[in-house]
């Protein structure tokens, strides 16, 4: 099945005056996948920061919330402190030495699945969303769970996540493919279910 673009996507979805409410759709789990070829990476990521600003032109009046769930990553492990240096910095001499970088992984992909890391995001959400301005705000873009694989996978995100969506709508930008009721990162690697979300089609 062809992937349907970004521009498409805007144009059927993000622009359409009943999707931009947060009480249609979904209702109980408001959180949708788009697939895109990994080969477009970073054509993709520039695109979805021209959505935030065709989204914030008068036809649409909306302030959107886009993260990279990478970069927040490496952000939170920065404010993580194990005495007198931050997490990020003990797993980097980890996984540079010859006898720990095993463990490192283990950190990583322990810290990326954690309670903590999945409250950060939801108070970058929360300020969000809470926060008044002129604009409306309706949606919460993500990106980057090719660069956080394998310590974060997509299924697990939003399987972990689903309790703290409310009031918006969450659109996980996915690379790889969608194919025979499984989804395949990187058109390659397995995933599990994504859990309860709708695939943009």
């Amino acid at each position: 099945m062809d992937k349907i673009s970004i521009s498409k996507f805007y144009e059927q979805f993000l622009s359409n005056k009943e999707f931009q409410d947060p009480e249609t759709g979904n209702l109980f789990f408001p959180a949708y996948i788009f697939t895109y070829n990994p080969q477009d990476e970073y054509r993709v990521r520039k695109q979805i920061e021209e959505l935030k600003d065709k989204l914030k032109r008068p036809n649409n009046f909306i302030d959107t919330l886009i993260l990279n769930i990478f970069d927040e990553f490496i952000s939170f492990l920065k404010e993580q402190n194990l005495g007198q240096e931050c997490l990020y910095d003990l797993i980097i001499k980890k996984e540079a030495s010859d006898d720990s970088p095993e463990q490192a992984a283990r950190i990583l992909k322990e810290k990326a699945n954690s309670v903590e890391f999945f409250n950060y995001i939801n108070k970058k959400a929360k300020d969000h969303f809470s926060t008044s301005n002129k604009f409306k705000k309706v949606y919460l873009l993500l990106h980057g769970f090719g660069s956080i694989f394998p310590f974060l996978r997509t299924s697990q995100y939003l399987k972990n996540f689903e309790q703290h969506v409310s009031g918006y709508k969450l659109i996980a930008f996915y690379p790889g493919e969608y194919e025979d009721q499984h989804y395949h990162l990187f058109n390659e690697f397995h995933d599990e279910n994504i859990y309860r979300a709708i695939l943009i089609r």
